[in-house]
């Protein structure tokens, strides 16, 4: 998870810079670890072509902030149309786009995601506990 900080906060002026939304950063470390940036328009849509010029550039930054030491494959892409939306900054990207909630119960939900918090989710007015919602997956599909 620090790396994932120090990578964020390394990147984050640069996607920033490019009017992009930064919605996932995720490190497996060891022999050959892996780290996978999603970014995304705001309204969606990031093109193949804008993300290749982005990954030279976030390559290059993270080489010279040398944040991880070990071997590594950067991976960038969009983040898809069926994510598994797991941290506050994926739903906070996620909000006015479809999603599909997957209750504990084995109940399933869908609609759009408007707001949420530590505690609840309100898709398309209605409102869920979090602790009651074993995923929510982006439906965009």
């Amino acid at each position: 998870m620090q790396v994932e900080l120090e990578v964020e906060k390394a990147i984050k002026p640069i996607i920033d810079a490019y009017g992009y939304v930064l919605v996932d950063i995720e490190y497996k470390g060891g022999k050959y670890g892996i780290l996978k940036i999603f970014v995304d328009r705001l309204d969606g849509g990031i093109t193949i072509k804008e993300i290749e010029k982005l990954s030279r550039e976030i390559s290059l930054i993270l080489d010279a902030e040398n944040i991880i030491e070990e071997r590594y494959v950067l991976e960038v892409s969009s983040p898809g149309l069926d994510r598994e939306l797991n941290k506050d900054r994926e739903l906070r990207w996620a909000v006015s786009k479809k999603v599909k909630l997957f209750l504990k119960n084995g109940a399933t939900f869908g609609g759009r995601l408007e707001q949420f918090n530590e505690n609840e989710v309100v898709v398309s007015g209605k409102v869920y506990k979090r602790s009651e919602i074993s995923k929510i997956k982006l439906d965009e599909v």
